[in-house]
């Protein structure tokens, strides 16, 4: 038999077999690159619109928090214009009173009796002034427990007297309540 040489066919078929292995690995590589820069990308692309929704979502509770906070203004001013309101019209209801009230002091102050000072404080009415006599005093808190719109005087301070071109006057304060009628009272 000849012999035939066998060597280099073989060591062809093991460099093409290696250069086919070669191949397939970077082929099978660069598959695997592709891929993972493909998921990368896909997954840039989930994070990036996460992103622009969150900023979306923030922008909005931003937009909320200023209209809150434009309601709750709106509600102080609303309550501040309500109790300006309420005292409009508490002083509208009370305007006839007031009338009467200062009436009232007019027609029960005696003669010989000089008030000072007026100061009302809710019903609550304190009368300052000076007196020829003490019994011009008393005659002042009759007249004042039979007016309608003062009750329940009562005599605080009588002092001394001074000495004054119409004679000796004494000082006095006085203290009484404002007759309100019931309904005025509901509202308060």
């Amino acid at each position: 038999m000849a012999r035939i040489n066998l060597l280099p066919w073989r060591d062809e078929l093991r460099k093409q077999r290696q250069e086919e292995f070669i191949l397939g690995i970077v082929l099978v590589a660069i598959a695997a690159v592709a891929i993972l820069f493909g998921v990368e990308k896909y997954l840039d692309s989930l994070i990036t619109e996460q992103q622009d929704k969150k900023r979306i979502v923030i922008a909005k509770v931003a937009e909320v928090n200023l209209i809150t906070a434009k309601i709750k203004d709106i509600e102080t001013q609303n309550g501040i214009l309500q109790s300006k309101r309420n005292a409009i019209q508490l002083l509208q209801k009370s305007r006839p009173e007031i009338v009467h009230f200062i009436d009232a002091i007019a027609r029960v102050t005696p003669e010989g009796v000089f008030l000072i000072k007026l100061k009302q404080d809710n019903a609550r009415v304190t009368l300052v002034g000076k007196t020829q006599s003490n019994s011009r005093v008393s005659a002042f808190m009759r007249n004042v427990e039979t007016n309608k719109w003062l009750v329940d005087p009562s005599l605080n301070i009588i002092k001394g007297s001074n000495k004054n071109k119409n004679g000796n006057l004494s000082d006095f304060t006085l203290h009484a309540k404002q007759w309100k009628s019931k309904a005025e009272d509901e509202d308060m």
